[in-house]
């Protein structure tokens, strides 16, 4: 089984450069050329499954591939909704990171009030992993998600330590990345 990833696409706001987590806007303008940029891409692949999160802009990213398709195969999953900043969310971008580094917290393990640490993602990530494992084993899928989910799920598949987050490369928006899954 082969899996292919692309990060959502930028989201309009209301608040300017704002922590999304899972408030649910739509694509930006700029969200949404990027996803139809992705269409090419997309179409060399030739995914059997498409598996994205509840929230719309996962959704609207892979649509213009799927205007493309007749009955495309599309799940979607709880377990790939974005981060819940809790008491973050809607603040500023990198508001939550400030706060870990003005407070000597490891942004990997930290819960924020009302929300989730990135090992609470990753928990949720391998889950997911393992459903694809077991119901879509011969079959090539791409899942839509946010940065934090498609970082852990990439973590999952090459059996690294989630400890390890901040060393890894992340997700760029709108890009895919291919991995082999046994």
């Amino acid at each position: 089984m082969s899996a292919v990833v692309p990060a959502s696409s930028k989201t309009s706001s209301p608040i300017a450069c704002a922590s999304f987590s899972q408030i649910d806007a739509d694509l930006s303008p700029e969200g949404t050329e990027v996803s139809e940029n992705l269409v090419a891409e997309i179409s060399e692949i030739n995914p059997d499954v498409f598996f994205v999160s509840p929230l719309k802009r996962t959704q609207q990213t892979i649509q213009p591939f799927l205007d493309t398709q007749q009955d495309p195969v599309v799940v979607e999953s709880d377990l790939l909704l974005e981060r819940d900043l809790g008491k973050f969310t809607g603040t500023p971008m990198g508001a939550f990171q400030e706060y870990c580094k003005e407070n000597n917290l490891d942004k990997v393990t930290t819960r924020p009030e009302g929300g989730e640490s990135l090992v609470d993602v990753y928990e949720k990530t391998k889950l997911f992993l393992q459903e694809i494992k077991d119901t879509y084993p011969d079959q090539k899928v791409l899942v839509c998600g946010s940065k934090n989910n498609l970082m852990c799920l990439q973590i999952a598949i090459e059996g690294n330590n989630i400890a390890d987050y901040s060393s890894f490369e992340s997700f760029k928006t709108g890009e895919l990345r291919r991995f082999k899954i046994f």
